[in-house]
């Protein structure tokens, strides 16, 4: 069997034993919009076809976020970069939309809200409570906000130990994890003036070595070219996939039109995208933007939050 039908059958294993499966009666009319929206997804391989994975899909109905599926503030990455830290209040649940409502923090605060000034702003990063997002298509319907802060989708994992000893007799000890942003983007950018007009994707693969000094990160992403400029991406909402086929292949797709594919570089693990990982939905500011949402943008409910319509898995099952 070759890789990739190894690769479908695991994932098949981990859809039939995990846990968190929903086997209640009503599954069916809660996820009947993510069943409908299989028929505008790839083409699955033959023999096979597309299942919806409950653990990674809600369509954000109701009043308030399904904890049984998410963390209001994600557990995994718990502070955010400066000047922008994560609050649960920022996150809410209203009128079909998961929002993400940046603001004003007064007053500034250091790192787990003690007190201090490294931030002073207050982003939002909700993560899912399953960290088994593996081979499989993920998908989004966002609008971004229109500031300078980002609006992401991505997938994650936290670090595994590696250790081994080296013919000279050398023991090493180090940790490996992944990064797969489905899309980073800033709706109102001040320093890369079209950053809002392109599809940004990219794979990350992190190794630290104890007691040494660390390689650098290794990352691939997606083409900069005019073939993958898309519409403004705070303008309105617009839907952004991952078709994560194997270990060492990503398919992007914007509004289900395949974009580009990404193979993730091979510096460090000749199958670097092997692990199951979690799902963020996030908020944040990053230190290579320099602008800042002012006042004005952080009152304009118009302006100031990311919506995200629904978030959608799916895994490829034996027909």
């Amino acid at each position: 069997m070759n890789t990739y039908l190894l690769s479908i059958a695991a994932y098949i294993l981990l859809a039939v034993t995990h846990p968190n499966v929903d086997h209640d009666s009503s599954a069916p009319k809660a996820y009947a919009p993510a069943i409908k929206h299989i028929s505008t997804l790839p083409e699955p391989p033959e023999g096979y076809r597309w299942a919806v994975n409950p653990d990674f899909t809600d369509e954000f109905e109701g009043s308030k976020l399904d904890q049984g599926k998410w963390f209001p503030k994600s557990p995994y990455w718990r502070n955010g970069r400066p000047p922008a830290t994560f609050k649960a209040d920022t996150v809410s649940v209203g009128d079909g939309f998961l929002r993400i409502r940046n603001r004003r923090l007064i007053p500034s605060e250091g790192s787990d809200g003690k007190p201090g000034d490294k931030y002073t702003l207050a982003g939002g990063a909700v993560a899912s409570k399953s960290d088994q997002a593996w081979y499989g298509y993920y998908e989004t319907r966002m609008k971004a906000s229109a500031t300078p802060m980002s609006s992401t989708f991505w997938l994650k994992n936290l670090p595994k130990p590696v250790r081994y000893i080296r013919e000279d007799g050398t023991y090493v000890e180090e940790s490996h994890r992944q990064e797969l942003d489905i899309i980073e983007t800033i709706g109102a950018p001040t320093k890369l003036a079209t950053w809002n007009q392109q599809f940004n994707a990219n794979t990350h693969y992190q190794v630290n070595v104890h007691g040494k000094k660390d390689p650098p990160n290794v990352s691939q992403g997606g083409p900069r070219n005019p073939p993958t400029e898309i519409p403004n991406t705070a303008d309105d909402f617009h839907t952004y996939g991952l078709w994560w086929v194997d270990a060492n292949t990503m398919h992007f797709y914007h509004d289900s039109k395949f974009m580009f594919t990404v193979h993730p570089k091979t510096d460090y693990n000749p199958q670097p995208f092997a692990r199951p990982m979690y799902m963020h939905l996030v908020t944040e500011t990053y230190d290579w933007e320099p602008g800042l949402p002012t006042d004005e943008m952080l009152n304009d409910e118009s302006k100031n939050s990311t919506l995200y319509d629904w978030v959608r898995g799916y895994v490829l099952v034996r027909k």
